[in-house]
C-alpha cells in the first residue's frame, strides 16, 4: 500500500470545541493508520505555541502551524518564516486606530492587546492561560514577534481602513461575522502540505486533508482526496471528495475508513 499524508485541521475536526477533548475513536483511528504505515500530519492555524497537550500527547509525525508559516518534521522545524518588523508594527498601529482586537500569534508565544474588548478574545486569552501557554500582553508602540495574526471587531470598529492598510501583504480570511484570520500573502495549508510532499519526497496526490472551517479550504481545495466533518461549515460540503460524520459520532474513523486507511 502507498503512503498516504493525511492532514489534520485541530480545532472541530480533532479537537472538541466544547469538551476540549481528542474522541478515543479518533485517537484510536490515528494509531491505526500510522501502524499502516502512513504519516499523520497536524495542519492548523494555530502557532506552534498554543497546540493543546491532548494533541501533542498523540504521536503525529509532524506539524504545519500558522496556516503554513511554520513547519515540523519529527519534532524537527524545517521551515519558519516571520512577519518583517516593519510590517509586524503596522499591524499593532492599525489594530489600535481602528478600534481591533487583534491578537499576534508567533512560535515563541502569543500576544494579546493590554487591554481588550471583544468578549471572545477575553475568553481565549484565559483558556490559553490555564493550559499554560506563553501568553503575553503588548501596546500600542511595542515591536512582538509573530508570524500571523487574528482579528475581532465590533459596531465601533473601522475594519474597512483595517484591511486597505495591510492588504498589500496579507490575506484575510472572515472566520466569523466578528472575526479574521489574517496569514502573509503566499502561504497557507495548502503550501505547507507542498512543502511536506517534497521534503519526504512523497506525491502529493498521496495527500489527504480533513478539516471544519473556512481557514482549512485552501488544503481541502489543494489535495486530490479531502473531507468534510459532518459539524464543518456548510461551505466546505461543494468542495470535498467526502463529508464524514460529526467528531463526536466518530468522524475521523469513519473517514479513515473510507479510504481505506484503516
Amino acid at each position: 500500500m502507498e503512503t498516504k499524508l493525511i492532514f489534520f485541521d485541530i480545532d472541530g475536526t480533532l479537537l472538541d470545541e466544547e469538551t476540549f477533548c481528542v474522541p478515543t475513536s479518533t485517537q484510536q483511528a490515528i494509531a491505526k493508520a500510522q501502524a499502516n504505515g502512513h504519516l499523520c500530519f497536524i495542519n492548523t492555524g494555530r502557532p506552534i505555541s498554543t497546540i493543546d497537550k491532548v494533541i501533542t500527547d498523540i504521536p503525529f509525525d509532524g506539524y504545519i502551524c500558522g496556516c503554513g508559516t511554520y513547519i515540523e518534521y519529527q519534532g524537527k522545524p524545517i521551515f519558519h518564516v516571520e512577519i518583517p518588523a516593519e510590517k509586524q508594527k503596522l499591524v499593532i498601529e492599525k489594530s489600535y486606530e481602528c478600534h481591533i482586537d487583534t491578537v499576534l500569534e508567533g512560535r515563541n508565544g502569543v500576544y494579546f492587546p493590554h487591554k481588550t474588548f471583544h468578549p471572545f478574545v477575553g475568553g481565549v486569552e484565559q483558556r490559553y492561560i490555564e493550559q499554560k501557554f506563553p501568553v503575553f500582553k503588548y501596546n500600542q508602540h511595542d515591536i512582538v514577534p509573530f508570524d500571523k495574526y487574528a482579528s475581532w471587531y465590533d459596531e465601533h470598529s473601522d475594519v474597512d481602513t483595517f484591511k486597505e492598510a495591510l492588504q498589500k501583504d496579507f490575506d484575510f480570511i472572515q472566520r466569523d461575522v466578528d472575526f479574521l484570520e489574517i496569514i502573509p500573502l503566499g502561504y497557507s495549508k495548502a503550501t505547507g502540505i507542498q512543502m511536506i510532499a517534497d521534503y519526504l519526497n512523497i506525491p502529493v496526490e498521496n495527500a489527504i486533508s480533513i478539516g471544519d472551517s473556512t481557514n482549512d479550504l485552501p488544503m481541502l481545495e489543494f489535495t486530490k482526496e479531502s473531507v468534510a466533518m459532518g459539524n464543518s461549515n456548510p461551505l466546505l460540503f461543494d468542495v470535498v471528495t467526502f463529508i464524514t460524520t460529526d467528531i463526536r459520532d466518530n468522524g475521523i474513523e469513519n473517514a479513515l475508513k473510507h479510504f481505506k486507511i484503516i
